[in-house]
């Protein structure tokens, strides 16, 4: 299972929304979930009273009504400080991933499932002060083509990133997304470490919409956001919702499921 997007904040019923999203999840008995990135919104330009409420409403809010497993994907909203609004300084213990990663874990890794390679990368960059990024650093790039080379030429892999690797948003989309463009910046740099492996599938977010395209027998998807249009209707045409993913051999089938939920505000885009 793979939802992403879920903009937690204790406004706009996304507590309640949130609630009836897992609930709907628990019924599909996933071997495990991913979430995507952008957990709460927002810890980028708020305090760190605000940070530590957001983290541990989201965290509550899982552990009281989700089931299971969950790996994490850290996404823009979820890093302290890369807002000029913000007043938490860069040489703050909390600046940046710390804290994320107290709540979270490593913000990249991968593991192994029934056969299946997964990575999991962190697509956000800090480029200078306060300024965020999307792009993967090179300590990332190394480990990646370190845990590569351990990983055999027919074992099926799936990569998830908040920021999208690939998409045909920014050509088909005329809306403004948040963030500094709908692709991490050196992208190349992933595909080009993955060449030659078995790579099936490419999981993302940040956009909110639902898009699905192939290319060289890899699927590229963005998934729609559990949060929709931040918790205000749907986003471009997608509504509220998350991905199953379903594996049969090494075969996957994305499909977009929607929940039960209509937003007290409507996004003027929906």
């Amino acid at each position: 299972m793979f939802f992403t997007d879920c903009h937690l904040e204790p406004e706009l019923a996304g507590v309640e929304g949130c609630v009836k999203c897992f609930t709907q999840i628990n019924k599909e008995r996933a071997d495990f979930c991913i979430a995507g990135g952008d957990q709460v919104f927002d810890v980028c330009e708020q305090d760190l009273t605000r940070a530590h409420l957001l983290f541990n409403l989201y965290q509550q809010t899982e552990k009281d009504h989700l089931s299971g497993k969950v790996y994490y994907t850290v996404g823009n909203h979820d890093v302290v400080g890369i807002n000029q609004k913000s007043p938490v300084e860069p040489g703050a213990h909390e600046y940046g991933k710390k804290l994320y990663e107290d709540y979270f874990g490593k913000r990249y890794y991968s593991f192994e499932h029934k056969g299946w390679h997964f990575i999991v990368l962190d697509s956000i960059g800090i480029e200078y002060y306060k300024i965020f990024k999307a792009e993967f650093d090179e300590e990332q790039l190394a480990w990646l083509k370190s845990d590569l080379s351990s990983v055999g030429p027919s074992v099926p892999i799936i990569v998830v990133t908040h920021v999208p690797i690939a998409t045909v948003l920014g050509t088909l989309s005329t809306h403004s997304h948040n963030g500094p463009g709908p692709i991490a910046a050196n992208s190349y740099a992933v595909h080009e470490l993955l060449a030659g492996h078995n790579l099936k599938a490419i999981l993302q977010g940040h956009l909110h919409v639902w898009q699905k395209s192939e290319y060289q027998g890899v699927q590229y998807l963005i998934s729609g956001a559990v949060s929709g249009a931040w918790w205000e209707g749907s986003m471009d045409g997608t509504p509220e919702g998350y991905t199953l993913c379903q594996i049969r051999g090494d075969q996957l089938h994305l499909s977009y499921v929607t929940y039960p939920w209509v937003a007290r505000v409507q996004h003027a885009k929906s």
